[in-house]
């Protein structure tokens, strides 16, 4: 008896180990993989640096504000014409996107590109969004929410206040080069 129950936990544990382990990279690993690549422009924002106005909101909105650990975004802005780098950049986050917990919350195209917008979680308690907008000749840009327990229609009225209010957003600067008109 002793045997049989020893063989079962140990087949449940390789099988247990079998599952977790994932060739598929997570978007957290492409981030880390591409840190150093100077292709790409990163830029990792604690919430606590997006300004001092934030007191400024009022109380509801402080508290979705305070739902929001930290803001990564990442560009890639395609040199000197080469597109080729860059589509297989795009199509390595695409599959990401595709593959792992992300739930598609909307799409949009038209004149910028393309845009698409994921969440992981629940939806009354998202631990991240994804922002993802493309074109096909000036890059991508990647922009991660990550938060606890965040909520998508807490989110969306506090994107609309902060639009009226005077956050600093100047930590985002070469992100939005990536789709100047040049």
């Amino acid at each position: 008896m002793y045997n049989t129950i020893k063989t079962v936990v140990a087949a449940f544990a390789v099988v247990l180990a079998l599952a977790s382990c994932s060739n598929k990279q997570s978007l957290q690993e492409y981030y880390v993989d591409n840190q150093e690549n100077g292709d790409f422009i990163l830029v990792d924002v604690p919430t606590s640096l997006l300004g001092k106005n934030v007191e400024a909101l009022s109380e509801e909105q402080q508290e979705v504000f305070k739902t929001v650990r930290k803001i990564n975004l990442m560009a890639y802005q395609t040199k000197s014409g080469d597109t080729a780098a860059m589509q297989v950049e795009r199509d390595k986050v695409k599959d990401i996107l595709t593959s792992d917990d992300y739930e598609e919350l909307m799409k949009a195209s038209g004149d910028m590109g393309q845009m698409r917008l994921y969440f992981k979680g629940e939806e009354d308690a998202i631990d991240e969004v994804i922002f993802f907008g493309a074109d096909d000749n000036k890059g991508f840009m990647l922009a991660r929410l990550l938060g606890n327990d965040m909520n998508i229609g807490d989110m969306m009225r506090m994107a609309e206040s902060l639009e009226k209010s005077d956050i600093d957003v100047s930590q985002f600067g070469s992100i939005m080069e990536v789709f100047d008109n040049k």
